[in-house]
């Protein structure tokens, strides 16, 4: 008997982001003539803990009663809402609130940071927050641990101190870099 298989598929690596394309599709929310120079898929600080919080919660409760579910998962995502608060309180301080979105677009231009929200096609919505470059006293890629899990994350320093953090998934840590080496320069 012969079965088909598929070729393995490599999940820890993905394309570099197409800049040209991402322009294209950012260009409605743009201000006229500025220039995508470096951009990634991130998550806002917290969002991730309050996701995977609520995910384990309702596995852990279905595993009790499969019943139970919808309340576990609504007790855990109830826990991790202080992480999610938590950041955004931070982004708040920072004038970087990018109120509940989950995945947004950090991108770098020629003139600011722009926080930017995606519809489920991957097309800029609107930009949600944004930040002069003359105003970043900083950049660092780091990372973040939950559940004995590490995530990559980028912080960005705002003149004034204050700071605001982005998950980065492992698929996108090369945008997350680029990101990183356009703000350093």
């Amino acid at each position: 008997m012969f079965v088909a298989t598929a070729p393995p598929i490599a999940l820890t690596y993905c394309w570099p982001m197409n800049i040209e394309k991402m322009q294209r599709k950012c260009s409605a929310v743009l201000e006229p003539g500025e220039t995508l120079v470096a951009a990634l898929k991130a998550m806002p600080r917290g969002s991730v803990q309050e996701i995977i919080l609520g995910a384990a919660s309702g596995v852990a409760a279905a595993g009790v009663s499969p019943e139970l579910l919808g309340l576990g998962m609504i007790a855990g995502q109830k826990a991790g809402l202080s992480h999610t608060e938590e950041g955004r309180a931070e982004r708040q301080a920072a004038g970087v609130d990018v109120g509940s979105a989950v995945q947004i677009l950090l991108g770098v231009t020629d003139r600011r940071v722009v926080l930017i929200a995606l519809s489920t096609m991957g097309k800029a919505k609107e930009v949600l927050a944004a930040v002069d470059l003359s105003d970043i006293a900083g950049v660092a890629m780091g990372e973040s641990k939950l559940f004995g899990q590490t995530m990559a994350e980028i912080v960005l320093t705002l003149d004034g101190g204050a700071e605001a953090g982005f998950g980065v998934a492992k698929v996108h840590r090369k945008d997350g870099d680029s990101v990183v080496a356009a703000l350093q320069k």
